[in-house]
């Protein structure tokens, strides 16, 4: 039989459906206590940590299974602790801690894809220390704003790595390297061939490539994506990306995610007495990939968005998911302030970007990683369109935010048509640094600010 449509279950609908029914049947406290699973295909079960009579368990059995409808686990839809394998999940480190509506609730987040999603972000690393540039698409400045602040550190004597994990749209490649100097492999041949063999240090110096971007004793080396075989097979890399993604069976018999695979890569390159920074231009989008960069590295992140619409929808499902990774209790992570909204192709008038400030505030407000244990705070209205957050300027930040939480302002990185489809190898009288300054100045003071006292350390 067929459920009529204003009965039928979708996957919004289905975690409130069963937070309301266990909170209804058994209270908030054992709710929080409990642990909903959602398989991969999105269906929910609730394992309960109270021993029940066996007349409730079948009570609230019911219920879920009337309630979630399609999204009601057809094996076990409710589960006590005494049940098999209920243990399990009830003690899997993996849970996720969250709200639904204003209750709490713990998941475990089944996936056949997304699950580095999942992982808990890397603690910082400071040398060299690292920095993600990433955008939900493309066009923003992304990469061009990586080649400036690489530029700009080399300038001042600096020893940097541009790596480009963008393998479905390249770019840092072409940007700073010529034909001659692109070297024998990229990111996407290391991600394939480590999959069946180990690799060697002579493959590792064959992945990178000088820049002839650098200037006045600083060096630029860049990993492309793609390697000199890549651009001669091109055949071969649609093939190739199939690969890439794949998880690597070690010979330990663990095995490594694509997070953990590009953690490692980058690792065996971060030498402190090679490099004094690491710039890491990230694929665009939510992928699997953008995780190991933005979770994996312990980098400084750059989140880049033109002040539109897609910008405040995309950044609020990523920092609504990174809430889940906040603990209910204590301090904010210091990962949390390791996110940095960067407005790209921001105007010049200091009042025409305030309206970009004002959306980011209220969209973290709402949605972003800051402690759920706390007052709750006043209520900022996201019409529907998202792009016209209303914003009254009568409540100070401290009422929207909590104390411990010091949200940082988006850096403007100023809209420059000389920089429109910039080549910086050929247009080098742009990178004069009172010209770029201009334009990215506030980028480039906040990098720097971080590498200067490497590069003053003794080597």
């Amino acid at each position: 039989m067929t459920m009529p449509e204003s009965t039928k279950v979708f996957f919004d609908d289905s975690l409130p459906r069963l937070v309301e029914t266990v909170a209804a049947e058994l209270g908030d406290d054992a709710l929080a206590a409990g642990v909903v699973l959602r398989d991969a295909s999105g269906r929910l079960s609730f394992f309960t940590g109270a021993a029940l009579d066996t007349a409730t368990a079948r009570r609230i059995t019911a219920r879920l299974k009337e309630t979630l409808g399609v999204y009601a686990r057809p094996d076990r839809v409710f589960a006590t602790p005494s049940e098999i394998g209920a243990a399990a999940i009830l003690a899997d480190p993996a849970k996720l801690q969250c709200r639904v509506g204003q209750r709490k609730v713990q998941l475990v987040d089944r996936r056949l894809v997304g699950a580095d999603w999942l992982r808990s972000p890397a603690e910082v690393v400071l040398a060299p220390p690292r920095f993600v540039f990433a955008s939900l698409k493309g066009g923003v400045g992304r990469s061009t704003a990586l080649s400036v602040v690489a530029a700009h550190l080399a300038s001042r004597g600096g020893r940097v790595l541009a790596v480009d994990l963008d393998l479905e749209a390249p770019g840092l490649g072409a940007f700073l390297l010529t034909p001659e100097t692109v070297p024998e492999f990229g990111v996407i041949d290391a991600l394939v061939e480590n999959n069946l063999q180990e690799l060697g240090n002579d493959f590792f110096v064959d992945m990178v490539g000088p820049s002839a971007l650098a200037a006045q004793g600083g060096r630029i080396d860049v990993i492309p994506a793609f390697g000199r075989r890549s651009l001669a097979q091109p055949a071969d890399v649609l093939s190739k990306l199939a690969r890439a993604y794949a998880e690597d069976i070690r010979a330990d018999g663990t095995v490594a995610t694509i997070l953990d695979q590009v953690r490692t890569l980058i690792d065996g390159f971060a030498d402190p007495k090679r490099y004094d920074a690491i710039l890491v231009d990230a694929r665009a989008g939510l992928h699997e990939t953008t995780a190991s960069a933005i979770l994996g590295l312990g980098a400084e992140i750059f989140l880049f968005g033109l002040h539109e619409a897609q910008t405040f929808q995309g950044y609020a499902a990523l920092l609504a998911h990174l809430s889940r990774l906040v603990p209910f209790q204590g301090p904010v992570p210091e990962w949390v302030d390791r996110l940095n909204p960067v407005h790209a192709k921001a105007p010049a008038d200091a009042a025409a970007r305030a309206e970009f400030v004002q959306q980011w505030q209220a969209m973290v407000a709402r949605h972003g990683p800051i402690p759920n244990e706390r007052t709750t705070p006043i209520e900022v209205p996201l019409p529907d369109g998202f792009s016209d957050v209303p914003w009254d300027e009568q409540i100070e930040d401290k009422d929207v935010l909590p104390d411990e939480w010091s949200l940082k302002q988006p850096i403007p990185v100023l809209r420059d048509d000389r920089f429109d489809r910039f080549d910086p190898l050929q247009r080098r009288d742009l990178l004069t640094e009172t010209l770029y300054r201009s334009t990215f100045g506030a980028l480039v003071d906040r990098v720097e600010e971080a590498v200067f006292p490497t590069l003053a350390e003794p080597v």
